[in-house]
């Protein structure tokens, strides 16, 4: 894969979350993300975003 075609797959998919924080956000739900980042045993850095989700009253 070429470094555009890297960079349009994490651009479509940053455009595809912001659509369902957006629809969340409509249905009164409040979505924070956290980070961490792991280190993959071929030694490549991985980061991993953990949703929590909460109802809002």
């Amino acid at each position: 894969m070429k470094d555009a075609d890297l960079a349009k797959a994490v651009r479509d998919a940053v455009a595809t979350l912001n659509e369902a924080l957006a629809q969340a956000a409509q249905h009164n739900l409040a979505v924070t993300l956290r980070t961490t980042a792991h280190q993959t045993t071929g030694g490549v850095e991985r980061v991993v975003v953990e949703p929590r989700i909460f109802k809002q009253l």
